[in-house]
């Protein structure tokens, strides 16, 4: 199927973003992190569009356009800001596999919003995905992370959730409201720059305490490669016969080769333990996405 080679590739840009993202964010501001990264890559794809396309046709003022893009910044922005709090913190070998997670979020979210009732086989997913939590904290342990009781960790679970609560934001979007890509990506990438300067300009107002800010390199890369991903999943969810959990879960294939990369460049240890829980999770999440 076509849709699966959009999803298949925009996991490969998300694992170079992951990559670039712990690279920007690892002991650094996480405002004014995202706040560059969001620039350049807002940048990057109205160029794209002054390049490929003709901006008047890409580019709408219709309200609910702009409303349901502003809903999605909003919710993306809140997941983004948990996420690079705790990757500032945690190995990457930790953070983006609890990430990896957000489509065992969307299966449960799912739960409660639509009623859908698990079956047994995917109930049996579900404390796969549990049990690989509880192999990371075995891991984590060896690292000196409690893993329970560790703010990052949390972190990394609230940007999860409303990674998870942004697949299910986007199942409305472009296949109920059957919103234009491109316009939808554009307003996106506009009010995330502007959430992220609101809330860096309250931050500096009310003299709130953070890490100090480094420019670094690979921030422009963030928030290019970001784009290009999303740009990719927005096509491949533009699909009307697209299941969302299916769409969820081939994205996170990224995963693998952050992990593997996150070796090769961070030199992270306790390798066999964290492999071991992040085969136990993507088993879990695809028998919860997958079964019937």
């Amino acid at each position: 199927m076509d849709w699966t080679l959009f999803f298949l590739a925009s996991a490969l840009f998300l694992a170079f973003y992951d990559i670039a993202k712990k690279a920007s964010v690892n002991g650094n501001a996480v405002l004014p992190t995202l706040l560059c990264s969001t620039a350049f890559g807002t940048m990057a794809f109205v160029a794209g569009i002054f390049l490929f396309s003709d901006i008047s046709e890409v580019v709408s003022f219709d309200l609910k356009i702009v409303a349901i893009s502003a809903v999605k910044a909003l919710i993306v922005s809140t997941s983004w800001i948990f996420t690079f709090c705790a990757l500032r913190s945690l190995p990457i070998s930790i953070a983006t596999p609890i990430r990896a997670s957000a489509p065992a979020l969307v299966f449960v979210l799912a739960f409660f919003l639509y009623g859908e009732r698990p079956s047994l086989v995917q109930y049996f997913g579900m404390i796969l995905v549990f049990g690989g939590y509880f192999a990371f904290s075995w891991a984590g342990r060896h690292e000196g992370i409690d893993f329970f009781r560790s703010k990052a960790v949390w972190c990394a679970f609230a940007g999860a959730f409303f990674s998870a609560l942004s697949s299910i934001w986007d199942k409305c979007v472009f296949q109920v409201f059957s919103a234009p890509v491109e316009c939808v990506q554009f307003w996106f990438q506009i009010f995330l720059f502007i959430i992220y300067a609101l809330v860096l300009l309250a931050m500096r107002g009310l003299k709130v305490k953070s890490h100090p800010f480094e420019w670094r390199w690979t921030m422009p890369f963030v928030g290019i490669l970001l784009a290009v991903a999303d740009w990719l999943y927005f096509k491949g969810l533009s699909y009307p016969e697209v299941p969302v959990s299916v769409a969820s879960l081939l994205r996170r294939v990224s995963v693998v080769v952050t992990f593997l990369l996150g070796i090769r460049f961070f030199h992270e240890k306790n390798i066999w333990r964290k492999a071991l829980a992040l085969f136990v999770i993507l088993s879990g999440v695809a028998i919860l996405c997958l079964a019937k």
